[in-house]
């Protein structure tokens, strides 16, 4: 079972189930950085920068370590920041976000990880809801490498909100990480990265789709490697209030999702599935929060190597919990 704890404070407007936390996106399997499709929360501010003008007025921090695993939920790192109004107008600072940080394959190349990153948004109203995300990294190590090593990043999200309908672009402009211990002229760079999206809110439920493609290129030890990943999802989210203080959420999705790296050797993986995930959430008192989540591929589940061999995926089935101190 999956445990996830986070503290938030200064929650001048918000109710017990809108924090922006990772903790409670995982707690209620949603597994996603930037927050859900259908679930009200503030860390879907991530996804759609419009919903700066949702939630407002709170100041949130999320427990972690720097030693943290990339999108890890057992070993998350620290992140946090606030979001505020101004008139018309509103804003917010986030700091060590790691989403599309990639850094898990920086790692392995041995290049600096994208580190330290800040978040800045700014929206407004004006009959259509619009915001803007703005996010920046830099770092450098020449001491204790043979080699001077140096990482830049640079992501830049639109999203707009009118009514029922809603849609964003999420951009990452650059992403890249130049030296190693081994050579100097040891490179990586991320692809131009695009999450693009709609949802449209019915009733109760909300319909969503959403392509999201990353990839980078890297060269390390004069060995060139081409990575592409390319993700789609469609799919339908119930939000259901079975009492003033306890919510019920299903979901049923279809993910297509296709990995492919050009090198000696290469490999090409494509990912079929339609994962139905059901989410529970109470307010125990007015200063804590339970919640917890199933979910399981169904009907369809499987993945095809190289040469087109299919084999479904064993054993999906995830439980999660977690809880929220207010």
């Amino acid at each position: 079972m999956k445990k996830h704890i986070a503290i938030a404070a200064g929650l001048a407007v918000l109710s017990t189930s809108a924090f922006a936390t990772k903790a409670r996106m995982n707690a209620l399997g949603q597994g996603d950085d930037r927050g859900s499709f259908y679930i009200q929360d503030s860390r879907n501010v991530f996804r759609n920068a419009s919903d700066v003008n949702n939630m407002t007025n709170y100041v949130v921090t999320e427990w972690g370590t720097a030693a943290a695993t990339e999108d890890s939920v057992t070993a998350p790192g620290a992140e946090g920041g606030f979001f505020r109004s101004a008139g018309q107008f509103n804003y917010g600072v986030y700091l060590g976000s790691d989403i599309d940080s990639q850094n898990a394959a920086k790692t392995t190349a041995g290049v600096l990880n994208q580190d330290n990153k800040i978040d800045l948004f700014f929206g407004g109203d004006m009959g259509v809801k619009w915001g803007v995300n703005l996010g920046y990294s830099s770092s450098e190590d020449e001491q204790a490498a043979a080699h001077k090593k140096e990482s830049d990043s640079l992501s830049l999200g639109l999203g707009v909100e009118k009514g029922p309908i809603a849609g964003y672009v999420n951009l990452g402009l650059k992403d890249e990480s130049k030296g190693t211990t081994a050579l100097a002229a040891d490179k990586w760079e991320a692809d131009t990265g695009m999450n693009i999206g709609l949802s449209y809110d019915w009733m109760d439920y909300t319909f969503f789709a959403d392509y999201d493609k990353t990839g980078f290129e890297k060269t390390i030890t004069a060995v060139k490697t081409e990575v592409e990943d390319t993700t789609l999802t469609v799919g339908v989210g119930h939000s259901h209030e079975v009492s003033a203080t306890s919510r019920l959420f299903t979901s049923l999705q279809y993910v297509s999702d296709k990995t492919e790296q050009k090198v000696t050797g290469a490999s090409k993986t494509e990912v079929s599935k339609l994962p139905l995930s059901i989410g529970f959430e109470a307010d125990a008192t007015s200063w804590l929060a339970l919640r917890g989540s199933i979910s399981q591929n169904v009907i369809i589940g499987s993945s095809k190597n190289t040469a087109g061999k299919k084999v479904t995926q064993a054993n999906t089935t995830d439980v999660a919990a977690g809880a929220t101190l207010n």
